[in-house]
C-alpha cells in the first residue's frame, strides 16, 4: 500500500542558518505588500515635501477692486510674498488682515490658482455719511464702519448728520451713538437711501427719533417721523419729489401716514405763515389747495403697502 503524501501547496521551505524551515506563501505575500505599502508612503512622504518646499511658489499675484489702496499696501498688510509656497498660504488668514487694518477694504477674497497664482478680489467701502462732533466730521460707510476720523473739512458729496452722538469712536468700528437706538435709526436711513436710489440727501437730523429730518439738494426739507417703513416713506417722497414738484420747489413736505399721505408746504407759505400774515397764507393754501391719488408702480412701495392682498392707494396734498 502506498504511502498518501499531501501536497504542500502553499509552503515552502527555506534555509536559515542551515536548517530547512517551512515558510508560508501566504505571509510571504503578506510581508511583501507591507514593504510595497510602506515604499510608497515613503514615497509620497518625499515628494509631498518636495512639493511643499520646492514647488507651488507664487510667482504671481492678481489684485482686483483697489481704488483706494495701492497693490504694495495690499500686499504688504496681507502679508503677501512672492516666492511664499502657495499650499501653505492660509487665504483666511490674508483675508482677515486685510478687513481688519484697512478702513475702505469691505470684503476681501483671496483664491488659489494653482500652479503659481494668487487672486485677491477687493469690495471698498463706500462713503455714505459724514457724522459731526466736536467740530470734526467722521466718515462713516454704508455698513455703519467708520473709514475716517476727526477731520477738519467736511465732504459735502454725503449726507451730514446731526443730532448723532457718536460714543467712543474708534477708526475701523462700527459705530455707537451715546443714545443707542440712533445707531440702528441710522443704519435704517443710510440703508434706504441706497436700496431707494434716493441722491441728493445733504443732511440727516436725527436729533429726536420719532421726528427724523432730511433735507434734500439744501431746499427741500422731509419730515418723516419715525423710522418704521422708511423704505416705502422714501421710495413714495421721491415720487412725489420726481414728478409733482417743479425743479426749483423749495419747502417742506410732511409724511402724514401711509391712509393720508404727505403734506407739501412751499418756503413762501411758511414765510407768509412767520411774519404774521394769517390772510395771505390762508387765501394761497385755499386757492392751491388739491387732493390727488396716487398708485406708485414700484416694488418697494406695493412690497411695504399689502395689506390682506390688496395695495393701498396713497394720497397727497399740496401747496405750491
Amino acid at each position: 500500500m502506498k504511502d498518501v503524501v499531501k501536497s504542500q501547496v502553499n509552503d515552502e521551505y527555506k534555509v536559515i542558518n542551515g536548517r530547512k524551515v517551512k515558510v508560508s506563501r501566504r505571509r510571504r505575500r503578506s510581508n511583501l505588500m507591507t514593504y510595497c505599502a510602506l515604499a510608497i508612503a515613503g514615497f509620497s512622504a518625499v515628494a509631498l515635501i518636495i512639493s511643499l518646499w520646492f514647488l507651488f511658489d507664487i510667482k504671481e499675484v492678481r489684485i482686483g477692486g483697489v481704488s483706494l489702496y495701492t497693490n504694495e499696501q495690499i500686499l504688504l498688510v496681507g502679508g503677501v510674498e512672492k516666492g511664499a509656497n502657495l499650499i501653505r498660504t492660509n487665504t483666511d488668514i490674508i483675508e482677515q488682515r486685510l478687513v481688519d487694518t484697512l478702513p475702505y477694504v469691505e470684503t476681501a477674497v483671496v483664491g488659489k490658482d494653482y500652479p503659481n497664482s494668487l487672486d485677491i478680489t477687493i469690495t471698498e467701502a463706500k462713503k455714505a455719511a459724514d457724522i459731526e462732533l466736536d467740530r470734526r466730521y467722521f466718515v462713516v460707510s454704508s455698513q455703519g464702519v467708520l473709514l475716517e476720523t476727526e477731520n477738519l473739512d467736511r465732504d459735502t458729496s454725503i449726507p451730514l448728520v446731526t443730532g448723532f452722538q457718536l460714543k467712543e469712536p474708534k477708526l475701523n468700528e462700527k459705530i455707537a451713538s451715546e443714545d443707542g437706538g440712533k445707531a440702528k435709526v441710522l443704519m435704517q436711513i443710510l440703508d434706504s437711501i441706497e436700496s431707494t436710489r434716493f441722491g441728493g440727501i445733504t443732511q440727516i437730523n436725527i436729533t429726536k427719533r420719532t421726528d427724523l429730518i432730511l433735507t434734500y439738494q439744501n431746499r427741500i426739507e422731509i419730515k418723516l417721523g419715525s423710522a418704521i417703513d422708511m423704505s416705502y416713506k422714501l421710495s413714495f417722497i421721491k415720487t412725489i419729489i420726481d414728478t409733482e414738484l417743479e425743479e426749483d420747489f423749495e419747502g417742506t413736505l410732511i409724511y402724514n401716514g401711509a391712509n393720508i399721505g404727505v403734506s407739501c408746504i412751499s418756503k413762501a407759505a411758511q414765510e407768509a405763515a412767520r411774519n404774521n400774515s394769517g390772510q395771505a397764507a390762508k387765501t394761497s393754501n385755499g386757492s392751491l389747495r388739491m387732493s390727488t391719488t396716487h398708485d406708485f408702480d414700484t416694488s418697494a412701495q406695493q412690497q411695504n403697502t399689502e395689506n390682506n392682498g390688496e395695495t393701498q392707494q396713497e394720497d397727497y396734498t399740496g401747496w405750491q
